[in-house]
């Protein structure tokens, strides 16, 4: 089935591929960053959130 709105398949694939490999590179970045953040400076506001009294 294909119609005038429709690209080539090769066209599909490449867009499908492009935005999985952002979206994965977006995914590795998150995890990254959660597991260890690297910010040590003592005046960011999450050492106020994140203090241990709380």
């Amino acid at each position: 089935m294909h119609n005038m709105m429709m690209g080539p398949l090769w066209g599909i694939i490449a867009i499908a591929t492009f935005t999985g490999v952002i979206t994965l590179g977006c995914f590795i970045a998150m995890f990254k960053f959660l597991i260890q953040p690297g910010e040590k400076d003592p005046h960011h506001p999450k050492y106020d959130i994140l203090r241990p009294d709380r």
